[in-house]
């Protein structure tokens, strides 16, 4: 199930000029959602970034992605 915040994230034109980097999380429910927190805690990543944590297969797994888009990197 796609949520309408993914699709809006993904109506959005990376730039030629931006890095991207995909954050996966797959586990149990309750770990996604502790990481999510961590990371928003930790200022790395606003939790409502998250796609909301969909199950995966009949493992009791969930899957949660967020893209991050930044400035590229121009350290050597």
């Amino acid at each position: 199930m796609i949520t309408s915040k993914t699709e809006l994230l993904r109506s959005i034109p990376v730039l030629s000029n931006q890095e991207t980097l995909k954050h996966i999380l797959i586990g149990d429910y309750g770990a996604i959602v502790a990481t999510q927190k961590l990371l928003a805690t930790l200022k790395y990543a606003d939790k409502n970034f998250w796609t909301q944590p969909q199950p995966i297969g009949a493992t009791g797994e969930y899957i949660s992605i967020l893209i991050k888009r930044s400035a590229p990197n121009t350290e050597s």
